[in-house]
C-alpha cells in the first residue's frame, strides 16, 4: 500500500522539484538548482521503474537556461542597438526549445503534440477551467481575455509617452511576436505537454503556470508581478490544453506583450 502511494505521489514530487529548482535558479544558486535536477535522475536511475523523460526535461531546462545566459551575455559584444539586443535575446529561447526537444525525440516523444489547430470552438469554463458558473468557446474566451488585458492597460498605455519612430515599431512587432511563440513553444508547446503526461493536465496546468511566473524573477520583476505572471501563465495552459493547441495562448501572449511595452511595463530601450 505505502509502495502504491509513493508511486501515485511521485509525479507532483517531480513538479515540486522543477519549480523549486527554478526558483533557485533565478537567483543564481545555480549549483542547488542542478544538484536538486540530477539528484532526481540518480534516485529515478537506481530506485524506480518510472519513466524518467521528465527528470531529464529538468535537467535540460536547466542546462538550457544557463547556455542562453552565456548567450545573453555574447550578444553584448554584437554593434546593434540595445532594442536589437533584447529582440535577439528571445530567439536565444531556441537553446533551451531545442535540447528539450531533443530530450523528447530521445524518449521517443513527440516533440511539440500541441503545434496543432485548435479547435475552437472547445468550451472553457469560469472560473475553474473545467468547472464553473459560465461557460465560453475558446475564441470568444480569448476575444474577452484579450479585451480585459487591454482595459486593464490601458491607463497606462494612454498616459504613457510613447514615440512611434521607427525604432520603436520593430521594437513593439519584433519582440512582441518573437517572445509570444519562443515562449509558448517552450512553456506551453514542450514543458506543459511534458507535465501533463507525467500528472494530467490539471496538475500540469497549475504547476506549469507557477514555473513561467517564477522565471521571471531574473528579469527584474517583484515577486508580486511574477504572482501575476503565473496567474497568467496558469490561464495560457488552460486555453491550451482545452483548445489542444499552443496558437490560442500564443495570440493572447502576443497581444500581452504589446500591451506591456505600450504601458512601459517591458521598457524599450531606445
Amino acid at each position: 500500500m505505502k509502495t502504491a502511494y509513493v508511486t501515485k505521489s511521485f509525479p507532483y514530487l517531480q513538479l515540486c522539484i522543477f519549480t523549486a529548482s527554478i526558483v533557485l535558479f533565478q537567483y543564481k544558486l545555480f549549483a542547488f538548482a542542478f544538484i536538486l535536477s540530477f539528484g532526481l535522475i540518480l534516485f529515478l536511475l537506481f530506485t524506480s521503474k518510472l519513466e524518467r523523460v521528465f527528470a531529464w526535461i529538468i535537467a535540460g531546462y536547466l542546462t538550457g537556461s544557463l547556455l542562453f545566459l552565456y548567450g545573453d551575455k555574447m550578444l553584448d559584444a554584437l554593434p546593434f542597438q540595445h532594442y536589437i539586443l533584447m529582440i535577439f535575446n528571445r530567439v536565444l529561447l531556441l537553446i533551451p526549445i531545442l535540447l528539450l526537444v531533443y530530450i523528447s525525440i530521445k524518449f521517443n516523444k513527440t516533440a511539440i503534440p500541441l503545434l496543432r489547430k485548435p479547435d475552437w470552438n472547445s468550451q472553457i469554463y469560469f472560473p475553474f477551467i473545467w468547472s464553473g458558473f459560465h461557460s465560453l468557446k475558446i475564441k470568444h474566451f480569448l476575444v474577452i481575455a484579450i479585451m480585459i488585458n487591454f482595459a486593464s492597460f490601458a491607463y497606462s498605455i494612454f498616459t504613457a509617452e510613447n514615440s512611434f519612430t521607427r525604432d520603436f515599431i520593430i521594437f513593439l512587432i519584433g519582440f512582441s511576436i518573437i517572445n509570444g511563440i519562443m515562449e509558448e513553444l517552450l512553456w506551453r508547446g514542450i514543458i506543459l505537454s511534458r507535465m501533463s503526461e507525467l500528472s494530467g493536465d490539471k496538475a500540469a496546468v497549475l504547476i506549469s503556470g507557477l514555473a513561467f511566473g517564477f522565471s521571471h524573477i531574473m528579469l527584474g520583476y517583484s515577486i508580486g508581478l511574477c504572482l501575476l505572471f503565473a496567474a497568467g501563465g496558469i490561464f495560457y495552459a488552460a486555453i491550451t490544453v482545452r483548445s489542444r493547441s499552443i496558437f490560442p495562448a500564443a495570440i493572447w501572449h502576443m497581444a500581452m506583450n504589446v500591451f506591456m511595452i505600450l504601458s512601459g511595463l517591458i521598457p524599450f530601450p531606445g
